[in-house]
Parts: structure tokens; sequence; C-alpha cells
């Protein structure tokens, strides 16, 4: 590669990708005088050694010009190296000022800072990951920070250390914090006081971090929020954090078991997501996108006006298993959820909440008519899937676009074969898929007069293979003799996935298809791996 220089930086300061640090003007002294000291070298020598060196420069420089431009890279700005090199992980970008002078400084420019024991090549301690962290800041130029990422088994020891990181990706304008630091000794990391001001940033992921519950907050830029086990975290802080956020569009909450009430009347926010939270309430106008998921121990009430992108994935957590209670109290807050997101455009429901729906079935009570154009179903499609995925079609009127997603799962989630539901049980146990679905097409022909796409997404169920082929083919085959809008059937499965038995065979899934009669002549079907 064609040498060239740098104006910023010391010739002779390095970090190595072990996080040790490196002095490049001893390592080129040594090498000159061929292990001696300066000192005790020879004129000669040096004289023999400069021979060389122009010897190098001249036959470098008289080179056909094929041969040099080969390396092309080189020739690229420097803004465009930077950037190439943000694509690589902070341990190979370094790498890179080995292989000449026009890159010896770049990696110290590098806008996006990712730092992970998964990434580090030599040493997975945390002490280690410390220590390459505090060297790599000392030798970066000081120029704007894109992205300032850890993921660190965090000590009480690495606080100062942590706080110098963030005072120097602060000092340089970072525009996205990304902090994932699991504690293992001597409790979690509190934000510093200059974190809860700042003007620069867009975009905060917080895992495993403590904060202010008192604190001021002032995030005038911040669009996008995510906060992950913080215990500090209850409703007066939230309402502070939110106030202190006047432009922000998604908020994400993990495990933040102390708020149980979220109101907002901001007008920027449009995308909540609540992942095993106990939040009670919900009251956001100008929310357009809700995605409830995990586990939660209470019910909850909405007030979501503009919702249009629901997506409901969650366990409501059953203190008493098997009483007829829990599946009362959980078919009430589906009911619920499903009349309250009635009129979203796309609604995602997962496998527990269409068992949910199954346990209604079998007890003569349907779900709420939902008018969604899409419907994304999350199911492991086993025999407690079935009636819940009926009940959904059939009162769901207005669909075009139906996702099935294979997921792998536990067979039944809400159903014990104990205290009360023994015959349910035994009705599953014995249920036939293809008789099933015969069984409900009269009561599915107005629900798929709409339906134009569908789509199978498999990936690889744990399931008996045969059962699973028979209850998939018994819904596509009524769905394909009575939807007379459908334009397009598409299977699509994983290109890793390899089970054996277990794996669904899609090839022979659409064979059979075609022979099935379609009420739309012009439907296609389509198969691919992703």
């Amino acid at each position: 590669m064609e040498d060239g220089s740098h104006s910023g930086g010391s010739d002779s300061d390095s970090i190595d990708s072990d996080g040790s640090y490196s002095d490049r003007t001893h390592r080129d002294r040594s090498y000159r005088d061929g292990g001696r000291s300066s000192s005790s070298g020879s004129s000669s020598d040096d004289d023999s050694f400069d021979r060389r060196s122009v010897r190098r420069r001249y036959n470098y420089s008289h080179r056909p010009n094929s041969y040099r431009e080969d390396d092309r890279i080189s020739d690229l700005p420097d803004l465009i190296l930077i950037q190439i090199l943000s694509l690589l992980p902070l341990t190979d970008a370094i790498s890179t000022a080995r292989l000449s002078k026009r890159w010896r400084f770049l990696w110290k420019m590098v806008p996006i800072l990712a730092f992970s024991p998964y990434d580090h090549h030599s040493n997975r301690r945390p002490s280690a990951l410390v220590s390459f962290i505090d060297k790599f800041l000392l030798l970066r130029e000081r120029s704007p920070i894109n992205k300032f990422s850890v993921q660190l088994d965090y000590r009480r020891e690495f606080r100062s250390a942590v706080d110098v990181w963030l005072y120097v990706a602060t000092g340089n304008n970072v525009e996205e914090i990304y902090l994932d630091l699991e504690p293992i000794c001597g409790g979690p990391y509190t934000l510093p006081k200059n974190l809860y001001t700042n003007s620069s940033l867009v975009k905060l992921t917080l895992r495993d971090c403590s904060m202010n519950p008192n604190a001021v907050f002032s995030w005038p830029s911040l669009k996008t929020l995510s906060i992950s086990y913080n215990g500090e975290l209850n409703d007066k802080s939230i309402a502070s954090i939110l106030s202190g956020c006047p432009v922000l569009e998604s908020l994400e909450l993990r495990k933040c078991l102390d708020v149980s009430r979220l109101n907002t009347m901001s007008a920027s926010l449009k995308k909540l997501t609540i992942k095993s939270c106990d939040v009670m309430q919900i009251s956001a106008p100008k929310v357009e996108s809700l995605t409830i998921l995990g586990f939660t121990e209470k019910t909850m009430s909405l007030d979501l006006p503009s919702l249009l992108h629901a997506t409901l994935n969650f366990e409501l957590r059953i203190v008493k298993k098997g009483s007829k209670d829990s599946y009362q109290n959980s078919g009430r807050l589906m009911t619920y959820l499903l009349e309250t997101v009635n009129g979203v455009e796309e609604l995602k429901i997962g496998t527990w909440c269409i068992q949910v729906l199954s346990v209604l079935e079998m007890e003569n009570l349907t779900c709420p008519t939902t008018t969604c154009k899409r419907l994304i179903l999350n199911t492991s499609f086993t025999r407690w899937d079935l009636p819940g995925i009926a009940n959904l079609l059939r009162n769901s009127v207005s669909v075009e676009t139906l996702v099935l997603t294979m997921t792998r799962g536990r067979k039944e989630i809400l159903l014990r074969k104990k205290d009360g539901f023994k015959k349910l049980n035994q009705f599953y146990e014995k249920l036939d898929g293809k008789k099933y679905w015969n069984s409900q097409e009269g009561a599915l022909v107005n629900s798929l007069q709409g339906l134009k796409t569908l789509k199978i997404i498999d990936d690889n169920l744990y399931n008996t293979y045969d059962w699973y082929k028979e209850c998939l083919l018994g819904l596509l085959q009524v769905i394909l003799k009575n939807a007379r809008m459908l334009e397009k059937v598409v299977i699509c499965t994983n290109k890793s996935s390899n089970y054996g038995s277990l794996r669904l065979n899609t090839m022979e899934v659409a064979q059979t298809l075609l022979s099935f009669p379609k009420a739309s002549p012009s439907a296609v079907i389509l198969y691919y791996k992703s």
C-alpha cells in the first residue's frame, strides 16, 4: 500500500487488539538497530539501513502503474475510509493501523464505538475490557461520536471508569448511547449527573442502570428511549422523563416493576413497548403503535385513540395454576384488549393470547370483532391453538393479509390436566386437525372474502410432523376454497433450518396446495427460503 501521513496524533502511540499499549517508535528503533540500543550502533549500520530505505522507496515509486492501482482503497478520502472502519469490530479497525502510514491514525476517528466482551478477541475478563476501553479513549482523537455502546459485567470498582467514558462521549456530542451493565458485584451502576442533561442525545438505551428518581431530565433531542431492569423508576420519575423529552417518538420499558401508570399528552410519542411490567393504566392520545410482551400480573386500562398497530404477545402470570379463575381473568383481559384495539390496521397476536381465545371458544364465548387489514398470528399451531385461531379468523371480517408465523414453544400454556380442565384437555387430545377445519369452513366463509395475501413463515417447530402438516393443510385448504380475492400464497422457511422429521417439508406442502380447489383462479403459490 502507498505510504501516507496524517496531521493528527503521535506516531509513537498505538493500542493492540488485546488492549496492550504499544510504543511504535521503540519497535522501529529496535528493528533498525538489530536489537541494540541506538547509542551502541555503528554509523555504518545506520547508513546501510538508510540506503535500504531509499532503495525500497525508489523501487516502489518505479513499479508499474498497474501494481499501484491495485491499492485503490488507500486512495479514497479519509471520510470514506473511516466509514468503512466503522463497519468493523473495533479490534479489527485498530489492526488496520499496521497496513501502512496511510491507515495508521484512521481508527482514532471512528465515530461508532461499540465495546463488548464478545468482540474482544484475546480476553473476555471484565477488567481487561475496562482497560481496553480506557486506553482506546485515551488515544482516540477528539472527533464526533455517533454511537457509544458498552456491554459489560459491571463491578463497583468500575464506576469511576464508566463515568469517564460517558464524560468523553458526551463531550464529543454523542448521538446514541447503549449501556448494558449487568451488575455482578456491588449493585447496579448509577448514571452520573451530567447525563441527565444532554442536548445531543438522539437515542438512549439503558440496561441494568440505576437512575436518580428525583433528578430533573432534559433531553431535548432524544427520539428513542429504552429502559430495562430499573428498580428506581416509578410513576413520578417516568413522568419527569417524558416532560424532559419534547420530541420523544419511541419509548420502551422492560421489567420496570414500579411503574404502574403511564400518562402522557406528548404529541410526538408514536411508539410504546411494554415488556414484563405491571403497568395498569396507559393513556397516550397520540401513540400509534403498542407492543405488550413478556409477563404481567395485573390487568390494564388503555386509552389510545390514535392506535394503528398493536402487538399482544404476553402472558398473564397466574398465581394459582389450573384454577378456573385464572382463565376467566385471562379471558376478560383478552376480551377487553381486543375491544380496545378494534380499530387498528395491523394486529399481531402471540401463542398465549391465542390459547386464551381457545378457552373462550370452548366455553362458547367469542372474541370481539376486529376490523384490522393485516392479521399476524405467532403460533406453535398445536391442538390448543386451533380453536383460538378459528375464533380470531371468524371475527376478523376485514383482513386482507394473513400471516402465520410458526414459532417454537410449549404445547400448552394456559391449560393444565387438573383442577377442572380435564374435559377440555380430553377434547384437545382427541382433536383431528383436518376434520376440525372442515367443521369450521361455513363459519369462516364471510371473513375470508377480502383476503388477498396469505403468508406462512415456518420457524421449525418441535411438534409431531404429521399432526402439524395435517393441521396446516386443513386450514390452507379451507382458505384456498373460499378466498375469492386471494392473489398469492407465500411459504418461506429459514435456510439453516434442518431438524429431520420435525422439519416442515415446504416443497411437499406447496405441491399439495396446487392440487387443492381454488376460489380465486389467479392465486399463485410462491416458495422461498429467507
